[in-house]
C-alpha cells in the first residue's frame, strides 16, 4: 500500500501546512499601547551614530492593570509611553467614562513609592551570548545600569540572562546594588536560547501588577527548547504583560521574531547596529513606568452587574493620550448599595463589546427550555385529545355489543415507553414519515442495521439528539450561537451515523458467515431435506445476523410467501450482491431442475474465495483507511473542541473574511482529499 501512505503523508503535509498559515494569520492580536519607537507594527533601524537618542515618539496612554478597591469604586493603574525625560501626566486632565458615561475621577502620582496595593515589576534579558562579545556586552552593561537609574525605586526589577541555556540571574528585587553587581559580572559565552530567555522572564515577571520586560539581543534563536508560537502563547496567557525589545543588527531572520513577540505583548521595537543606542531605549523604558498614575473612579449605582468600557482620558507631553479597557462589573453587595468591580486580568477592548451579555444568555436558555415545555404541552394535549376520541367512539359502538359495555382498550406500547406523550410524540411522527414518503425508506434502513423501531419512533429520537445536543453545548459554551449549531448538526448526524455504521457492520458480518451458511443449506438438501427444512437448520444455529434473517424469512414462508421472494428480502436488507446470485441460483433451479445442493456448494465455494480476497485487500488497505479517518475526524473533533472550551481563539475564522477563505479552502482540500484516500484504499472483489 505504497500509494495509500504517500498520500496520506501528502494530506498530513497539507494539514499542518495550513494550520501553520492558519495561526499566524489569525491568532496575532492587535497591537496594544505603545512604548517607545514609532507604530507598535514599524521596526526603527538606527543610522545614527553611538550614544545617539533613539526616535522620538507620540505619546500614548495604556491601562497597565484594575486594581482591587473599595464597594462602589474602580482603581486603575494608567501609564504614558513615550514621554520625553522630565514630563509627566498633567493629573489635572485625567478623566474616566464607562461607556461614554462621565465618572467622577481622582488622580494621584505614584511617585517614588507607590501605595500597597500598586506592585511594578521589571525584568531585564539580555543576550550574552558570543556574538556580543565587546561593544555589544558593554552597550548591553550600560544599558541595564540606565534602567537601575532611571527607575522608580519601588520598582522590583529582575535579570535573565540568555546564552546556551537561560538563567534567572537575580529575582525580582528592589535591591538595585545587587543588581549592579550581577551586571557587572556578566561575561560573554554560548549560543542565543532567545525563546527559553522569553518564557522565563513571562514566568519570573509575575501575573499582577505593572508588569515590563526589557529585551536584548543581537541574534536570532539557536537552540531553545522553546518554539515562538509558545512564546506567543505565553504572552496571551499573560494578560497584561509588556515586551519592549532592542535588537543589535537589522536583519530580517532577526528582526521578525521580535515585531511578531513585542506586537503580541504591546511593546515596541527599536532594530540598530549601535551599541551607544542601548541605553536611550532602556531608559525610555524605566520613564515609561515611572510616568504611571493611580486613577480612582466612583462608580454609579446603575452600572452594577453588567460589563462597561471604561476609558482614561488625559494630557501629557503636549497630547492627549487614552485607552480603553472591557471590565465586567459585579452585582450589588449585600447592604452597600453599590458595586464591586472585578479584579480579574484586564481585558483591552481592541474590538467592539460582545454581542451577547450573561443576560441575553440568560434569556435565550429560558426561552429554548420554554419551547421544549411547550413541545411538551402539545403532545400532552394531542395524546388527550386522541384518548377522547377513542373513548368517544368506543362508548357509540358499545350499543351495538351484546353486554353495552364499551371494551377496554388493549394497551398501546412504544420504544419510547407507555406514557401518553410518547405515544403522542411516536403518533405525530408517524403522520410526518407517512406524509413525506419516509417510512419505507427509514424503515428499510432500521431493518438492514437490526434496530428494533419503527420509523416514527427512530424520527423521534433523531429529534430528541438534535434538540438534547444543542442545548448541552449552549450551556457547555455559555450561550455560544455557533456552539448551539454545531450541537444541533451533531445531534441529526449523530444518529445517522451510528446507523449506517451499524448497518454497515452487520452486513460485513452477514457476508462473512455466508458460505458456511451455504455449506449448511447444501448438506441439509442432499441427505433429502427440503428447502424450508435447511433454512430452519441455519435458524437453530442462532448465529447472528444469518439466523435472524432466515428467521424472519422463514415465517414469511409459512404466511404463504414463496421462499424465492422471502430469501430476496434477505438480500435486500443485507444489501448483498453476492446473497442475490445464491436466490437467482435457487430460482433457476426451481424453473429448470438440477442439483441444487451441488450448484450451492459451488457457489458457497466461489463466496468464500472472494471473502478471502476481502480481508486480504482490507488488511492492506488498513493503513490507507485509518489515515482517512484520522485526517477527517480529527478537524472536526478539535474544532468542536474548541468552540466549547475557547469560542474566542477560533472565531476569528467565522467573523474575519481571510478566516472564512481558509475555512472554504479547508473544507474543500479535506473532502477531496478524504474521497481520494477513500478511492485509494477501496477496491472491488
Amino acid at each position: 500500500m505504497r500509494i495509500g501512505r504517500s498520500s496520506a503523508a501528502v494530506m498530513i503535509a497539507g494539514v499542518v501546512a495550513a494550520g501553520t498559515v492558519g495561526l499566524a494569520a489569525l491568532s496575532a492580536p492587535a497591537f496594544g499601547s505603545s512604548h517607545f519607537l514609532g507604530s507598535p507594527s514599524a521596526v526603527s533601524p538606527s543610522a545614527a551614530p553611538s550614544g545617539a537618542s533613539p526616535p522620538k515618539a507620540t505619546p500614548a496612554g495604556h491601562i497597565v492593570q484594575f486594581l482591587p478597591s473599595k464597594p462602589g469604586t474602580v482603581q486603575a493603574l494608567f501609564s504614558a509611553a513615550g514621554l520625553a525625560p522630565g514630563q509627566s501626566i498633567d493629573l489635572s486632565s485625567v478623566q474616566m467614562t464607562a461607556d461614554a458615561t462621565p465618572l467622577s475621577v481622582a488622580a494621584q502620582a505614584i511617585g517614588s513609592k507607590a501605595p500597597p496595593q500598586v506592585m511594578r515589576t521589571a525584568i531585564l534579558v539580555v543576550d550574552i551570548s558570543g556574538s556580543m562579545k565587546g561593544a555589544g556586552i558593554a552597550g548591553a552593561k550600560e544599558a541595564a545600569d540606565a534602567f537601575l537609574s532611571a527607575v522608580p525605586p519601588d520598582v522590583r526589577v529582575g535579570l535573565v540572562t540568555v546564552s546556551t541555556t537561560a538563567t534567572l540571574v537575580a529575582s525580582p528585587t528592589t535591591d538595585r546594588k545587587l543588581l549592579g553587581d550581577a551586571i557587572a559580572a556578566l561575561q560573554v559565552t554560548g549560543n542565543t536560547a532567545l525563546y527559553d530567555g522569553t518564557l522565563l522572564a513571562l514566568k519570573s515577571v509575575g501575573t499582577t501588577g505593572s508588569r515590563t520586560i526589557v529585551l536584548l539581543t543581537d541574534g536570532h534563536d539557536e537552540g531553545s527548547k522553546t518554539t515562538l508560537a509558545q512564546v506567543l502563547s505565553s504572552i496571551q496567557a499573560s494578560q497584561g504583560a509588556t515586551l519592549d525589545a532592542v535588537s543589535f543588527g537589522t536583519a530580517s531572520a532577526q528582526v521578525d521574531p521580535l515585531r511578531q513577540i513585542t506586537a503580541a505583548a504591546g511593546g515596541r521595537i527599536l532594530a540598530t547596529d549601535q551599541a551607544g543606542d542601548f541605553a536611550p531605549a532602556f531608559r525610555q523604558a524605566a520613564q515609561d513606568i515611572a510616568t504611571e498614575v493611580l486613577v480612582t473612579a466612583k462608580v454609579p449605582a446603575s452600572f452594577a452587574g453588567t460589563s462597561v468600557t471604561l476609558q482614561v482620558t488625559a494630557r501629557a507631553g503636549g497630547s492627549t493620550i487614552s485607552d480603553s479597557a472591557f471590565l465586567p462589573l459585579p452585582a450589588l453587595t449585600a447592604g452597600t448599595g453599590s458595586a464591586a468591580p472585578s479584579t480579574g486580568p484586564r481585558q483591552v477592548t481592541l474590538h467592539p463589546a460582545p454581542l451577547t451579555s450573561s443576560t441575553d444568555v440568560r434569556i435565550g436558555i429560558v426561552a429554548i427550555f420554554a419551547g421544549l415545555l411547550g413541545i411538551f404541552g402539545i403532545l400532552a394535549w394531542n395524546a388527550s385529545t386522541v384518548d377522547a376520541r377513542d373513548t368517544r367512539m368506543r362508548r357509540r359502538l358499545s350499543f351495538y355489543t351484546l353486554t353495552g359495555r364499551s371494551s377496554r382498550p388493549e394497551p398501546q406500547t412504544t420504544a419510547l415507553g407507555d406514557s401518553s406523550v410518547a405515544r403522542s410524540a411516536v403518533q405525530i411522527a408517524g403522520r410526518l414519515v407517512i406524509s413525506r414518503d419516509f417510512d419505507a425508506k427509514v424503515g428499510r434502513r432500521l431493518d438492514g442495521a437490526g434496530v428494533p423501531l419503527k420509523p416514527a419512533e427512530w424520527l423521534v429520537i433523531q429529534v430528541g439528539c438534535a434538540f438534547g445536543v444543542a442545548v448541552l453545548f449552549l450551556l457547555l459554551s455559555g450561550g455560544s450561537v455557533a456552539a448551539g449549531v454545531l450541537g444541533l448538526v451533531i445531534g441529526i448526524g449523530g444518529p445517522i451515523g451510528y446507523l449506517v455504521i451499524k448497518e454497515s457492520r452487520r452486513s460485513t458480518a452477514f457476508l462473512e458467515q455466508l458460505p458456511d451458511t451455504l455449506q449448511l443449506i447444501a448438506g441439509s438438501l442432499s441427505v433429502g431435506h427440503s428447502l424450508p427444512h435447511a433454512m430452519d437448520a441455519v435458524v437453530r444455529e442462532e448465529l447472528q445476523p444469518v439466523s435472524v434473517e432466515f428467521n424472519r424469512a422463514l415465517v414469511e414462508t409459512r404466511l404463504g410467501m414463496p421462499a424465492e421472494d422471502a430469501l430476496e428480502g434477505i438480500a435486500t436488507r443485507m444489501d448483498s450482491q453476492d446473497f442475490s446470485w445464491v436466490v437467482m441460483a435457487i430460482r433457476i433451479q426451481r424453473e429448470v431442475g438440477g442439483n441444487l445442493a451441488e450448484v450451492l456448494t459451488t457457489v458457497a465455494s466461489t463466496i468464500r474465495e472472494r471473502e478471502r480476497l476481502r480481508r486480504q485487500v482490507r488488511g492492506l488497505s488498513a493503513e490507507g483507511r485509518l489515515s482517512a479517518w484520522i485526517l477527517g475526524a480529527l478537524p472536526p473533533i478539535f474544532g468542536t473542541y474548541l468552540v466549547l472550551v475557547r469560542p474566542s481563539y477560533i472565531s476569528p475564522l467565522f467573523t474575519d473574511p481571510l478566516g472564512i477563505v481558509m475555512l472554504v479552502v479547508m473544507l474543500i482540500t479535506m473532502i477531496v482529499g478524504v474521497i481520494w484516500l477513500a478511492r485509494i484504499v477501496k477496491v472491488e472483489v
